[in-house]
């Protein structure tokens, strides 16, 4: 039965990230149905961090799909933006912050990876916001993220959810040039 919630899981997880990248307000809905069955499945497997996460996941799909929604009133809010390098620095500097005090939390919950967990759990709020917030740059920030998720699943042993972290990769590079054509950089 977990294969399966795992399977569905990763399959809302798929349908969120291709319409986040197409720019699809429905993304928001998959978002929210692959997170509420991730924190199922991490807290079957104790990986209490995880869920954490996923609950924040599930908070900002509300969030990002109230943004998003705003289209039909506030059309100037639905552009995507891209930031300097210097506000970027920025959101990256507090993450380096905030990820050893994460690490440390975590490692007190018996964690085996804290330190990397923490990594993926701060610069995912990070960029979960950058992208209800419609932050090119959110892309490149998930890029970076997956791939060290992807390899931190597999270790714990949730091979499909590793997988569907490598194909968040590949998703992730193709919407960074999907919202760069909005902003007609291509």
């Amino acid at each position: 039965m977990d294969d399966y919630i795992e399977y569905f899981a990763v399959a809302f997880g798929v349908i969120y990230v291709v319409l986040a990248a197409r720019g699809i307000i429905w993304c928001w809905a998959a978002g929210i149905l692959s997170s509420i069955l991730y924190i199922y499945i991490n807290l079957h497997h104790t990986l209490y961090q995880d869920a954490i996460l996923q609950t924040y996941y599930v908070l900002a799909g509300f969030y990002g799909w109230w943004i998003w929604n705003k289209k039909d009133t506030h059309p100037e809010e639905q552009d995507v933006l891209t930031w300097s390098l210097s506000k970027n620095g920025k959101l990256i500097l507090l993450g380096v912050i905030l990820v050893p005090l994460f690490g440390y939390g975590f490692s007190k919950l018996g964690n085996s990876l804290p330190y990397f967990d923490a990594a993926v759990t701060v610069f995912s709020f990070i960029a979960t916001w950058m992208t209800a917030k419609k932050i090119l740059e959110n892309w490149l920030f998930w890029i970076v993220i997956d791939v060290i998720a992807a390899g931190m699943y597999f270790v714990k042993g949730l091979h499909a959810t590793s997988g569907l972290y490598i194909f968040y990769s590949i998703v992730a590079i193709y919407g960074y040039y999907q919202w760069r054509k909005q902003l007609k950089l291509v």
